[in-house]
C-alpha cells in the first residue's frame, strides 16, 4: 500500500516539504550573511518547517524557541538553556554557568533524558537571560554562528514590557549569533522592526511568506496523486479551489483525499465529500470558536463567507448591515491578529477554509 505523502499539523521535511525553492535561497544567504533576518507569515504557511529545513541543510547549530508557551523572563531563560544543553557537551557548559549571577537548578530526567532547568521565579531580574545570551554568543564563532530563531516573537511584551530594551542591548554587541525574528502579527511585528522610536528599529532585514503558488502547488499534489488515480490534475484543482493555496489546509485535504481514494477508490465529488468530513470532525471547535465572537464579528465572517466582496466595501455594508466603516476596520485587524482572517496586502480572506464551510453549511441547517 502506497505511504499517504501528506502531512500537516507537525514541522514538514523530506518528502512532504512543497517548493520554496526561491524562500530558501534567499534565508540560506541571510544564515550565511552578517544579517539578523524578521520573517512574517500567518500561521500554519509552513514558515517554521521552512526555517529548520535550511537551517538544518546549512550544517549550523541552532535553537528554536516559541515565545508563545514562555510565561515569564525566567522562564524565557530556562527554556533556552535547555536547548542549548541539547547541542553542547555538559562539561563544556559546566564553566560558563559557573559564571553565572544566578545559578540555576540543573536536573537530568533519568527517564526522558532531557536536562530540566530552572531559576529561582518571581525576582523579575532579567540577569538569568543576559547571562544565558551572553553564553550562547560565547560558545559560537565567526565561522560557526549559532542560530537562534525566536518564533511568535510579539510576544515579548506578553512577558515583560521592557523585554524589548533588554534584549536590543545585549543582542546588539552580539557576533557570532545569527538572530531569526519570526511572527504571524503582522502589524505587530512591522511595529518592533520599522517603528523609528523601537529599539528594535531595523534590526535584521524583513522578509514576508507568502501562499505557494498555484501553479507550483498543482505540480506538487499532481504528482503525488498519479501514485494511485488517473484523475491527479482534476483533484489537485479541485483542492487548491477549496484551499486556495494554503499550505496548512492544502496538505489537511489533500491527505483526507488520499486516505478516501485508498479505502473507496474514486467517487463523485470526494473532494466535497473530504472537506465536509474535515468539517464535521472540528464541530465542536468551530462551534466554540463562534460562541467565542461578538455580534460584528459574526456579520462579518457571515458575509465573508457568503459573497467575494471586500468586507471594507460600501456593498458588502450595504448587504449584510456593517454598520461604520472604522469598526470594520477596527474588528477586520482584531480577527486578523487572532489568526482568524488573513491580510495580504490590503485584503483581507479567512484563514481556514472549513471554518467558512462550516458557517456556510450552519446557516442552511
Amino acid at each position: 500500500m502506497n505511504e499517504n505523502p501528506f502531512k500537516f499539523g507537525t514541522v514538514v521535511d523530506g518528502q512532504y516539504f512543497t517548493d520554496r525553492e526561491d524562500e530558501i535561497a534567499k534565508i540560506t544567504s541571510f544564515i550565511k550573511g552578517e544579517n539578523h533576518l524578521i520573517l512574517i507569515s500567518p500561521r500554519r504557511f509552513g514558515k517554521t518547517s521552512l526555517i529548520r529545513k535550511v537551517i538544518n541543510d546549512s550544517g549550523r547549530r541552532y535553537v528554536y524557541l516559541d515565545i508563545q508557551l514562555i510565561i515569564s523572563t525566567e522562564d524565557l531563560a530556562s527554556q533556552l538553556l535547555k536547548r542549548i544543553y541539547r547541542i553542547f557537551p555538559v562539561q563544556k557548559l559546566k564553566r560558563y554557568i559557573k559564571s553565572f549571577r544566578l545559578i540555576p537548578s540543573v536536573i537530568m530526567n533519568p527517564v526522558t533524558g532531557e536536562t530540566e532547568i530552572s531559576f529561582k521565579p518571581g525576582s523579575a531580574d532579567l540577569t538569568p537571560l543576559e547571562d544565558v545570551l551572553n553564553m550562547i554568543e560565547k560558545l559560537g564563532t565567526d565561522n560557526k554562528k549559532i542560530v537562534v530563531v525566536l518564533d511568535e516573537f510579539q510576544d515579548i511584551f506578553r512577558i515583560n514590557n521592557g523585554l524589548d530594551r533588554m534584549l536590543r542591548a545585549v543582542m546588539q554587541n552580539q557576533k557570532n549569533i545569527t538572530y531569526i525574528f519570526m511572527g504571524s502579527s503582522e502589524s505587530m511585528i512591522r511595529n518592533i522592526f520599522e517603528r523609528k522610536d523601537s529599539p528594535f528599529y531595523r534590526f535584521g532585514s524583513l522578509m514576508t511568506l507568502a501562499k505557494i503558488s498555484r501553479e507550483k502547488f498543482t505540480l506538487f499534489l499532481e504528482e503525488r496523486f498519479l501514485k494511485i488515480t488517473d484523475q491527479a490534475k482534476d483533484l489537485s484543482e479541485t483542492i487548491l479551489s477549496i484551499t486556495d493555496s494554503h499550505p496548512y489546509y492544502t496538505q489537511q485535504l489533500a491527505f483526507t483525499v488520499w486516505e478516501l481514494l485508498i479505502r473507496s477508490g474514486k467517487t463523485p465529488d470526494m473532494v466535497e465529500v473530504a472537506s465536509n468530513d474535515i468539517v464535521q470532525s472540528h464541530d465542536n471547535d468551530y462551534e466554540r470558536l463562534w460562541n467565542s465572537l461578538n455580534r460584528t464579528d459574526m456579520t462579518i465572517l457571515t458575509g465573508m463567507s457568503g459573497s467575494n466582496l471586500s468586507p471594507l466595501s460600501d456593498e458588502f455594508s450595504r448587504l449584510f448591515g456593517t454598520g461604520a466603516a472604522s469598526t470594520v476596520f477596527s474588528t477586520l485587524l482584531r480577527l486578523a491578529q487572532k489568526g482568524i482572517l488573513i491580510k495580504e496586502g490590503s485584503a483581507y480572506s479567512m484563514d481556514d477554509p472549513f471554518f467558512k464551510r462550516w458557517i456556510i453549511l450552519r446557516r442552511k441547517m
